[in-house]
């Protein structure tokens, strides 16, 4: 008589279920065995091993003790965890100053915990400070100008005073080919300036245009000088490029800005250089010279007057 499928299946599975429920229902599956336990299981391991190894092939068995874990990664930023300091609103652009001394990678790493605590102005501070007071290698100045980058426009100015604001003159002398396109570009170039020196100067510009030389072959040359805003005051180099293409003047201009402020700087200030053009120069003027050094460079422009005068 054959069973019918329907009953010897459900059977057979029945049959396998029960016995391993009866042979394995008392067994710990869960609970990871003790560490006398897996002595114990090794001791008896060992001794079976050495009771059934014949004395001239014996095997010298070493467990190997083990490996330890690998030291945690070291994160700088955790060694500034409970030495951040003072979290209050920073009065002075040279804040961190005094730590300058302790290299770029520390100052990087401190503003970096600045950040974790939600401290934006403060770690700006602590970046600017990789550019302007610290011996920096290019991969520290990037993290640092690209740290700047991204928190330098959610902050308000330094300062909101445009009264307090000192005076700075763009001066640009040029022939008439330039003479209707220049105010156009340059008011959105003064606001870029003001913007970029977060209100510690008042960029303003002046136009000196000359007579030009009548079916001259040559590209119109443009000057730019800056002096601050009184009559004798400080000037800095004037800088010169030719140019026959509009479209290029505003990059140029702002190139030209750039160059004859950081060698102002160069000049006259023991700060470290803010470092040169890599793309774009508006960019390059909003990130790679900090606010104490544009505070620096209109305080030179605009020297105190003199006893007696």
């Amino acid at each position: 008589m054959r069973i019918p499928f329907s009953i010897a299946i459900p059977a057979c599975c029945l049959a396998v279920l029960l016995t391993w429920w009866i042979g394995t229902r008392r067994l710990d599956f869960l609970t990871p065995p003790t560490e006398a336990r897996l002595e114990e299981i090794r001791v008896g391991t060992l001794a079976a091993l050495s009771s059934s190894i014949k004395k001239d092939d014996a095997i010298a068995v070493r467990v190997a003790p083990p490996a330890a874990s690998p030291p945690p990664r070291e994160s700088h930023v955790e060694i500034f965890t409970n030495d951040i300091g003072d979290l209050s609103p920073p009065k002075k652009l040279d804040t961190y100053s005094d730590r300058a001394p302790e290299g770029s990678k520390m100052l990087l790493a401190f503003a970096d915990a600045l950040v974790k605590q939600g401290a934006f102005q403060r770690a700006l501070l602590a970046y600017e400070r990789v550019l302007d007071l610290s011996e920096s290698t290019p991969d520290q100045i990037q993290l640092a100008i690209s740290s700047i980058q991204r928190i330098k426009p959610t902050l308000i100015f330094w300062n909101m005073d445009r009264a307090a604001a000192l005076p700075v003159i763009i001066h640009i002398g040029t022939g008439e080919k330039f003479s209707k396109i220049l105010p156009e570009l340059l008011e959105p170039i003064i606001a870029d300036l003001n913007t970029a020196a977060s209100g510690l100067a008042n960029f303003t510009y002046e136009i000196s245009i000359g007579r030009s030389v009548q079916n001259a072959p040559a590209p119109t040359p443009i000057g730019v000088w800056i002096t601050g805003g009184g009559g004798n005051s400080p000037s800095t180099d004037v800088l010169a490029f030719a140019t026959e293409d509009p479209t290029g003047l505003r990059d140029d201009l702002l190139k030209t800005v750039f160059n004859l402020v950081r060698s102002h700087l160069i000049k006259n200030t023991s700060y470290s250089p803010a470092p040169e053009i890599i793309d774009q120069p508006l960019p390059a003027l909003q990130s790679h010279i900090s606010r104490l050094l544009w505070q620096e460079f209109a305080t030179l422009l605009n020297p105190p007057p003199k006893a007696g005068n």
